[in-house]
């Protein structure tokens, strides 16, 4: 993506958001409390009411006019700013901070389905990345730039509004799952993916990918790894299902799939979101606004109610938006080894916080696949390792990398 049309992307992504977002629930809270009022005024109250509200439509619709016409604006001289650098010859930009990355993919997993509406051009796709360098990179110009390259590649897939960089301690609080894998004597790879988009459309991506990266890595591959933290793991059994319809050669090389805090059975934080939201909608006319607000976080964060990766597993019905039934859940594949890790926020096992909370998104039976009325099953059987640490602090654990290292010695 030439870099003016990205930043003309983000001028419009702004500029609708603030007006579906802020906008959008102000006005939707005015006509309710309007509404509200007038009716217990009575029908005296009616003509003013026509009044009022004909006033208030014509300053919101100025207001969200504006808003429209600033983000093309901006989305203009955000583009010419960007043409008129490379046009002078100015040098190509560094890499982003991490709070610029940060903010980026929090945009993408909360507002894909705004970000589809009035920016396409910022759709991310899973693409390979490298920490130290902008922007994707080609499958098959991975193995140039790699310091080293072994017949053992790990594959890194990051959870909900994360990028790659979420593997990498900031300072010197945690370790570099990637560094500990290349001491090992293995290759690590990261990818990097819009998280707002489905799990099931990021899993047919990703097998794609992992076709194109093994075809193209320049020694024979002995044994693949993925490793997946949060909805990455998802996504990771998304491919994995994927693969196997379509019959891909690299499943045959997989060897480990470790999962960290993956929600196999959903996140009860999205299953209280989507309760809340509904309640919202229906508990009174004032309320509905935020209730409405709330439902439009993406399909992504939406399918880790479940833990959904299979778009059509859901033989249930729906009352008003809920969902209810249980949903298919796909098995274990069978031939590699699948490790779950299980984050937690004391370290006794049958402390009350780690009942209700878990690692704090994930509780532990849906991390171990393993709940009162679901279960995932199959020939695959995992293996479980608790870990004392919230779900945030798992990808840079140090147990994790030792777990790692384990699997790879084995290798």
């Amino acid at each position: 993506m030439a870099a003016n049309d990205e930043a003309a992307g983000w001028a419009r992504l702004a500029a609708a958001a603030a007006d579906e977002v802020v906008v959008g629930v102000v006005q939707d809270l005015h006509r309710a409390v309007s509404d509200t009022t007038y009716r217990w005024l009575g029908p005296p109250a009616r003509p003013i009411q026509r009044c009022t509200d004909a006033v208030s439509g014509m300053v919101f619709r100025t207001i969200r006019a504006g808003l429209r016409g600033a983000g093309e604006v901006g989305a203009l001289v955000a583009g010419r700013r960007t043409a008129g650098a490379a046009s002078t010859g100015a040098p190509a930009p560094g890499p982003p901070s991490r709070v610029a990355a940060k903010a980026s993919a929090i945009a993408h997993g909360v507002l894909n389905d705004q970000l589809h509406a009035v920016a396409p051009q910022l759709d991310r796709g899973v693409t390979i990345r490298l920490a130290e360098r902008r922007g994707p990179i080609e499958a098959a110009l991975l193995p140039a730039l790699l310091p080293t390259v072994t017949s053992r590649p790990v594959v890194f897939v990051h959870g909900l509004v994360d990028t790659e960089q979420v593997w990498i301690p900031a300072g010197d609080r945690g370790v570099s799952l990637p560094a500990a894998v290349a001491a090992a004597g293995a290759t690590p790879v990261l990818v990097r993916y819009g998280t707002g988009r489905t799990i099931e459309r990021n899993g047919r991506e990703l097998d794609g990918v992992l076709d194109e990266l093994l075809t193209s890595w320049p020694v024979p591959v002995t044994s693949l790894t993925l490793v997946g933290h949060s909805m990455g793991g998802l996504v990771i059994r998304a491919a994995c299902a994927a693969a196997a319809d379509r019959g891909q050669g690299w499943l045959s090389r997989l060897a480990d799939v470790v999962y960290l805090g993956t929600p196999h059975l959903g996140s009860w934080l999205e299953k209280v979101a989507n309760v809340g939201s509904w309640s919202m909608r229906h508990a009174s006319p004032h309320s509905a606004a935020i209730g409405r607000f709330l439902d439009a976080r993406s399909q992504g964060i939406k399918d880790l109610r479940f833990g959904t990766t299979d778009e059509t597993a859901w033989p249930v019905g729906r009352i008003d938006g809920l969902l209810t039934g249980r949903p298919r859940d796909i098995p274990w594949l069978e031939g590699p080894r699948h490790h779950l890790v299980i984050g937690r926020l004391h370290a006794h096992p049958s402390h009350p916080v780690n009942g209700v909370f878990g690692d704090a998104l994930v509780r532990a039976s849906s991390a171990a696949a393993t709940g009162r009325w679901r279960r995932i099953d199959g020939d695959g059987r995992p293996s479980t390792t608790p870990i004392d640490a919230s779900h945030t602090w798992l990808p840079r654990h140090p147990e994790v990398a030792r777990l790692l290292n384990r699997l790879l010695t084995v290798a």
